[in-house]
């Protein structure tokens, strides 16, 4: 195998003799670039990576028909990369008679941890509640984490519990993969 610059010289050689020699050029120079790769890091794809996690206070509701129950939302960027400001960052929670959201924009903390509910904006569509990120023009920051807090009531369903859970966009911020998209915690009535 030739080396890679010696590749591109005979690339550009070609290319003046034709247009035709230029895409067989360009053919070959493709099947050569994941091998490349660490030579040219302008060749990677390296697309952002969210984790979610759920913050709950008492999940144990025994012998209560309605029970007050706050918790927060943490949502980061572990890839080292800003969001493609293209796919919003955004999570969802279950909806039902069960759960419900009362969602206060201005909320700065909650269960004694900061909160940046500003970032995000709430709706509640199709049987979800959706928080997508608002903050710095819809662009989520590389290595940054942001904590969302929810006020949330929960009334005492057919069942005996009720799992929570919170999903992250599978294409939020551009991201391919994550390897904790979802968190779940079990509210026992």
């Amino acid at each position: 195998m030739r080396p890679f610059s010696s590749f591109t010289q005979s690339l550009k050689t070609m290319k003046s003799s034709g247009v035709l020699a230029a895409v067989f050029s360009l053919s070959i120079l493709f099947s050569h670039a994941a091998s490349a790769e660490e030579k040219l890091p302008f060749l990677t794809f390296n697309p952002p990576s969210y984790v979610t996690s759920i913050i709950t206070g008492s999940t144990n509701f025994a012998g209560q028909d309605v029970g007050d129950m706050s918790f927060v939302v943490f949502v980061g960027e572990i890839n080292g990369v800003d969001s493609n400001g293209v796919h919003p960052v955004k999570f969802t929670l279950p909806s039902g008679d069960y759960f419900g959201v009362e969602y206060d924009p201005t909320l700065m903390s909650l269960n004694g941890r900061n909160v940046s509910n500003a970032d995000w904006a709430y709706s509640s569509v199709g049987g979800l509640h959706t928080f997508t990120y608002i903050g710095n023009g819809g662009v989520f920051p590389a290595g940054t984490y942001s904590f969302v807090g929810v006020n949330a009531t929960f009334v005492r369903p057919q069942r005996e519990e009720v799992t929570l859970q919170v999903d992250l966009d599978p294409s939020a911020g551009g991201q391919v993969s994550s390897p904790r998209a979802s968190d779940s915690d079990v509210i026992i009535y």
